[in-house]
């Protein structure tokens, strides 16, 4: 009885960690994939090494030159729709629940972070998290990343589901893999 309960609870955590692989692999294996340009800034993690945080054209907005809802707080889920323009994405539009995804337009769930108060005559910002932020890399590989962002040359490719959700799938340096996320 006591065996019987202990492969049940092993197997039960094994296709918990099996669904939670494929998820993943699943999001990075989508349809949908955005580049975005990054400002990255570095980091060290004492348990798990190098990371790279990053932060997009698209982690602040100008409310006032964006499509949709204005209504929204701290803490609230928004969806934020990309028009493609040349080699990476931008922001041009808000709404309150995903789109289909199309080969121009794709939207990216966020987390509103901040808002600014808008002065006299000024305009208001809202500052956005994707989940798509930090970035782990070979311990000693992040400041040169870092290097490379100042000067403009890093992007990343992201693939977004059908919900919005996005997944980090490469850093680019000069539009050439520097690294590459994947399991399979």
């Amino acid at each position: 009885m006591t065996t019987l309960r202990v492969l049940i609870i092993v197997a039960l955590q094994t296709i918990a960690l099996a669904w939670m692989i494929l998820d993943r692999q699943q999001m990075l294996d989508s349809s949908s994939t955005v580049t975005l340009k990054v400002v990255p800034v570095d980091p060290r993690d004492v348990f798990r090494g190098d990371y790279v945080v990053l932060s997009y054209d698209i982690s602040r907005l100008d409310m006032s030159k964006l499509e949709g809802p204005k209504a929204t707080a701290p803490g609230n889920t928004i969806y934020v729709r990309l028009r493609r323009t040349n080699d990476t994405w931008t922001a041009v539009a808000l709404s309150n629940a995903p789109e289909k995804p199309t080969d121009t337009q794709v939207t990216l769930k966020a987390q509103v972070t901040s808002m600014d108060a808008p002065g006299a005559g000024a305009s208001q910002f809202i500052t956005l998290s994707y989940g798509i932020e930090s970035y782990f890399v070979p311990q000693g590989t992040g400041r040169a990343i870092e290097e490379a962002a100042r000067k403009g040359t890093i992007t990343i490719d992201a693939a977004v589901d059908d919900e919005g959700r996005a997944a980090i799938k490469a850093i680019r340096q000069d539009g050439k893999p520097v690294y590459v996320e994947g399991i399979f």
